[in-house]
Formats: C-alpha cells, structure tokens, sequence
C-alpha cells in the first residue's frame, strides 16, 4: 500500500505551476523571440540558453549550508531574490533611448543574476522533495507535478501568444514579461505553505560531507551520470534552434511560433497521468527508452525539413512539437526518478549538488557549442542526393546520432525497484569502501 503524501505537500504542485508560467516566458520562446528582435546572433542564443544549467555549479558551494538554513528557507531566499531580475527585465523593451546593443547587454545581465541566484538556490529543491516524498509514491507525485508544471507553461506560451499578434510592439513584450513577473510572485506563496523536512537527522545526513572521488567512484552515480550528460548535449539546444530556424521563414511570426511551441505542452499533458503510475510499477528504464526513441523520431523530421525533403508546414512543425512534449515528459518524469533512488540518504546533498553540476554543465555547453557551429556554418550549403546539408540540417543530423549514443546507454544504467532502493544504494555505498568521513 502506497504511503498518502506528507500535509501540505501538494502546495508543490501549485508552486510548479506558477514558477512554470514564470520561467517559460523569462527562458524560453518569449524572450528568445526578443532577443532575436533586438539582433541577437545564434551565439547570443546559445549564451543566453546556457546561462540556467551552467550557474547550477554554485550548488556545490552552496549544498554545505543547506544544514543551517533548511531546505525550505534557502529556496525561499533564492527565488525571493530572483525575481526581481524578472521586473528588471520587463522595462528593457520600453527603454527607446537605447539601442539594440545595449538593450541585449541589459537582458544579458538580468538573466546572468537572475540565474545566478536560482543555481545557488535550487541546491536545496530535490533533497527537500526526495526526502518529503515517499520512494514508492514518487512516480506518482511527479507526474502530477509535471502535469502543473507543463499546465503552466501551456498557459504562459498561450497567454504570451495572444499578447503577440501580428508585428510586436515594445509595449507587449514588457506585457509578457510582466507576466512571467507576477507568475514568479505567485510561486513564492506556495513555496511558504509547502512543509519542510521536519527530521533534523535528515537534514543532517543529507549534509555530511563526501569526498567528490569517492561520489564518482560509485557505480550507479557513475553510470547515471555519463547517460546524462550525453543526453544534455542532445536536449540542451533544441529548443532554442527549432525556434530560431522557424524565424527564418517570414510565415512564421512570434505569435505563431509560441502557439507551435505550446503544442507540446499539450502532448506532454496527454501523456503524463498514464505514465505516473506506469512508472511506479515497470521501472524508470522502460520508459526512458522509449522517450528517447521517440526523441530520435522528432529529431529525424526536423532534419528532413532542414535538408528540405519535408515541408515546413504548420502540421508538420505541431505534430513534431507533440512528439516532442510526450517524448521530453516522460523521459523527465523516468529520469528524475531513477535520479532520487540513486542518491543514498547518507550526504544526499553532495550526491545530488555534484549530479546536478556535472549534468548541467553539459546542458549548459551545449547551446554555446552548437550556436557557435551554426554561425561558423553559416551560408554553406551541399547537395547528397535529395539532401540538401546546411546549418540547421548538419545541426540535427549531429544531434540525432547523440540521442542514438545515449540510448545504448540505458541498459547500463541501475536502477533499484521499489522501496528497497534507498537500502539497496546505501548497502552498495558501503561495501564500495565507506564513502563518506565522520
């Protein structure tokens, strides 16, 4: 029988909503959308994608205060502080005295901060929600989660689209921006009303210190780990460059692009109430295969349209974006998963800081990377055939044969079922060689 989820928990979900609507406009389509308004190069694009995963490394620093502040105290800090990067933001478009160049200097730096502060921040987010969370209850709460989450970036891509009819004035983006402002707002409410751990013996554990080697030494962090970081470097740009490629054709204005882009959102929602308990019965691995088959399915079709054998139609864009959405839930929802049983409770918030840091790490080089190369690219063009190789089609050809790397990957992965798995990683810590110091 299935343990009820600790009083208050499901504030979560709510924060995830409003924290979703915030950080969908602030990260995603809407501001890249802008910035490509303003003379923003694919490099400025990757830049600024990287700018979230790449200051998760502050959480290594920061995991060893997480014991004196709280989990719940130390996101609230954070998130506090972040927002009000967002309002800075909002008054860029309205800023006519300055020209484009500076005016993308400004979003640069805002988003610098603003990303900063929920790196150091976010240290603190999946030890509190692993150790709130029953093991055996978290496929469930996480689907859910991920159902609010995806709910609200529906809503901030929707909303953002309505704004953003036709040609876009500076006044409507400030509009959207303010959006994502109030949504910020919004999240720090519930992240008050959701209960902290109130075990001090958790927290405690959960900080003792580890020595990095030693994290790395051990097989099934290990292993998680290399999967991840091959799979970043496919999923970190995508989204930015489907994006910027639509904007090269004149039919595809912003709001468009936006009501294109929630279509995922929408697969995404579709799919994640079957697969919450799906995953709870058959295991992550299952699931994480047939995610990233489904991902080298969408990766496939926007190759064909960029090398110019598929059109570059409305219905095929949406159904790739569906895909896209199914595919890009379930492999979270699986990959968190698999994440929180592999971290054992003894020095939990080192195992988790390092995990995120090395991941993101990739996330974050990725769009840098790949918008460097497709500028370096840039007008060159051959033909193989019925191929036609440019930079966005030599893009996606790359990105498909890393997603087929990361696939053969799974099956080396571990992945301990049921409640047992938090006993089973702490047993195997032990007999690694005792990992942690006293």
């Amino acid at each position: 029988m299935k343990r009820p989820y600790p009083r208050g928990s499901f504030q979560a979900h709510w924060f995830s909503l409003f924290n979703a609507v915030s950080f969908q406009i602030i990260l995603g389509p809407p501001i890249i959308v802008f910035a490509k308004s303003i003379g923003a190069s694919s490099t400025v694009l990757g830049i600024l994608a990287s700018f979230t995963p790449l200051m998760t490394v502050f959480q290594l620093p920061a995991a060893q205060f997480l014991g004196r502040y709280g989990y719940k105290q130390f996101v609230l800090m954070g998130w506090s502080l972040r927002t009000i990067f967002i309002f800075l933001v909002t008054l860029v478009p309205l800023l006519a005295f300055l020209d484009n160049t500076s005016k993308l200097v400004l979003v640069l730096a805002a988003l610098f901060f603003f990303n900063l502060l929920r790196g150091i921040s976010s240290a603190a987010w999946m030890p509190w929600i692993a150790a709130l969370i029953p093991e055996e209850s978290r496929g469930r709460f996480l689907s859910l989660d991920q159902i609010f989450m995806h709910a609200g970036s529906l809503l901030a891509l929707v909303s953002s689209a309505v704004v953003m009819t036709g040609r876009v004035a500076p006044w409507e983006y400030t509009i959207v921006f303010l959006l994502s402002a109030i949504g910020a707002t919004m999240s720090l409410v519930f992240i008050r009303k959701i209960p902290e751990v109130a075990a001090e013996e958790t927290v405690r554990k959960s900080s003792e210190p580890v020595p990095w080697k030693s994290i790395l030494a051990f097989p099934p962090f290990r292993e998680l780990l290399v999967f991840n970081v091959i799979f970043m470097a496919v999923i970190g740009s995508l989204g930015v460059f489907t994006v910027e490629y639509l904007r090269e054709f004149p039919k595809f204005d912003v709001s468009l692009v936006l009501y294109l882009s929630s279509i995922s959102f929408i697969g995404a929602l579709g799919s994640l109430p079957f697969v919450g308990r799906l995953v709870d019965d058959i295991g992550s691995k299952p699931v994480m295969a047939a995610s990233l088959g489904l991902f080298g399915v969408v990766i496939a079709g926007w190759f064909f349209i960029a090398a110019g054998i598929l059109p570059c139609s409305m219905g095929t864009v949406a159904t790739l974006n569906f895909l896209s959405g199914v595919a890009g839930a379930n492999f979270n929802l699986a990959n968190v998963r698999i994440v929180m049983a592999t971290m054992p409770e003894m020095g939990r918030n080192h195992f988790f800081a390092l995990f995120t840091v090395i991941t993101s790490l990739g996330l974050g080089a990725a769009p840098v990377i790949w918008g460097v190369s497709l500028d370096v690219i840039g007008t060159y063009e051959a033909v193989t055939g019925a191929l036609h190789w440019r930079r966005h089609s030599i893009y996606f050809a790359a990105l498909f044969l890393l997603n087929l790397a990361a696939m053969t990957l799974i099956r080396r992965l571990h992945e301990a079922r049921g409640a047992e798995a938090p006993t089973l990683v702490y047993a195997r810590l032990r007999r690694a060689g005792k990992l942690w110091h006293r």
